[in-house]
């Protein structure tokens, strides 16, 4: 059986041992998110857990961002002028359920054991190099970019006291609010738009820990509305009020939207399908990513048991 295992790579690592994994098509994806997470975690207690080692996760090397002061415990001066959120009178969202689903299997649990090493990991390299808004990106389409984005900003929910907003930064697809359906009626969009403040556009999930930013509408294109100010105002809103932000961004690829996007981010994710991205077009995108902003890269899909179709 196959699932799609998210282990975060090197940039070394997938451009020197796994350059005869990236290249070719690969076709089986995780083709919806995980369960509720409330019901996961149901399972979690009354399941023994699994013998399987954790999955091989390693992030890349970095420098401290320009805002490590203030994912440390510090702010900046003009992010003081915010006034305070009030989550309780924000609208209710719900999480997408899946009420079809069988019991996990133990190859769903890997997946779950998977989402929490990538958790762990990005948890804490945050702490050592002080990043807090992150976008989580691709090469091309359909690498399980939303899907990692959304399943681990659940994981990252379930840990106590660490609020996390998921914004749908791509405007044009808006794939993360088709998943997440009823969102605000304001978006992101609404928001660089001035039609709309940045605590009309986010709405409360089920999960305490968890706010949600959908991509809204707008008559204005989305590369117009990212080469504005107001992106960078909404960044520093969502930085102030949440610990972990993570941006569902547009794929890398002929559009402009990602570099206008990642300019404002502090770290950036890129997922790579295995036996799927083109080995030369992920090299060509790795180029274009500041070295001091690649946290890290998703390997998404393997159709090993153990981990060792990772390395070459």
């Amino acid at each position: 059986m196959t699932w799609a295992e998210p282990c975060l790579l090197s940039r070394r690592e997938l451009t020197d041992s796994c350059t005869d994994k990236i290249s070719g098509f690969w076709g089986v994806a995780m083709a919806k998110p995980l369960d509720n997470p409330a019901s996961v975690m149901a399972r979690t207690i009354a399941e023994p857990s699994t013998t399987r080692p954790e999955p091989v996760v390693e992030f890349a090397r970095k420098k401290s961002p320009v805002y490590a002061t203030e994912a440390l415990g510090g702010v900046a001066a003009p992010e003081r002028e915010f006034p305070p959120l009030h989550p309780e009178q924000l609208p209710q969202v719900s999480l997408p359920r899946d009420t079809t689903k069988r019991p996990a299997t133990a190859n769903e649990r890997q997946v779950l054991e998977a989402y929490k090493s990538l958790r762990t990991r990005l948890l804490k390299s945050q702490a050592s190099q002080g990043f807090r808004a992150v976008a989580v990106t691709s090469v091309g389409r359909a690498e399980g970019k939303t899907l990692t984005a959304f399943n681990l900003a659940c994981c990252c929910a379930q840990v106590e006291n660490l609020s996390v907003l998921l914004i749908d930064g791509d405007l044009r697809s808006r794939s993360l609010t088709k998943l997440i359906h009823r969102m605000p009626a304001a978006g992101l969009a609404d928001v660089m738009a001035g039609k709309a403040s940045c605590e009309e556009a986010v709405g409360r999930t089920e999960m305490a820990n968890l706010f949600v930013m959908g991509a809204g509408t707008s008559d204005a294109q989305p590369a117009e509305l990212f080469s504005t100010d107001r992106w960078s105002q909404v960044i520093r809103w969502a930085r102030h009020h949440f610990k972990l932000v993570l941006v569902d961004a547009l794929s890398m690829g002929a559009l402009t939207d990602f570099e206008l996007i990642a300019p404002e981010c502090d770290g950036i994710l890129m997922v790579v399908r295995a036996r799927s991205t083109p080995r030369e077009s992920l090299k060509a995108a790795m180029e274009q990513i500041e070295a001091n902003k690649l946290i890290g890269v998703v390997w998404n899909g393997s159709d090993s048991e153990n981990g060792e179709s990772l390395y070459a």
